[in-house]
């Protein structure tokens, strides 16, 4: 069974590795093609996940994902009012987002929506 979550790691001098586990699948000269090829096998790239700190302190039910120590999406638990206790993500680019459930479903919201970004990158390029 194919793996739902594969890690892009930089190589050096080599480009970009698609890693499953310890296994590299393959290696790419650009980010955007690794991107491609997860992104083809039906997976979504693994994203480093950490509480969010807002001055200092950390949000509660609040995470930051970072790819390469950028950041490029966030998830948080609704605490209050008629969606109270579902999930809301959002990658900072490419405008996605949406409302789930479960904080599962959140990570895997970012992490498709952001891998998809990427691969896609080139179309929206030539729309501009």
């Amino acid at each position: 069974m194919p793996a739902d979550r594969l890690t892009v790691r930089f190589a050096y001098q080599r480009g970009f590795q698609v890693v499953d586990g310890s296994t590299i699948l393959q290696t790419f000269e650009k980010q955007a093609e690794a991107f491609k090829f997860v992104h083809g096998r039906g997976a979504r790239v693994w994203l480093a996940w950490a509480r969010t700190i807002i001055g200092g302190q950390t949000a509660p039910f609040d995470f930051a994902a970072t790819f390469q120590q950028d950041k490029v999406g966030r998830i948080m638990r609704t605490m209050h009012g008629p969606t109270a206790g579902t999930w809301f993500w959002t990658v900072h680019t490419g405008g996605a987002r949406g409302t789930v459930d479960s904080k599962d479903e959140a990570v895997a919201g970012v992490e498709a929506a952001f891998t998809r970004y990427i691969a896609e990158a080139d179309k929206f390029k030539r729309r501009q």
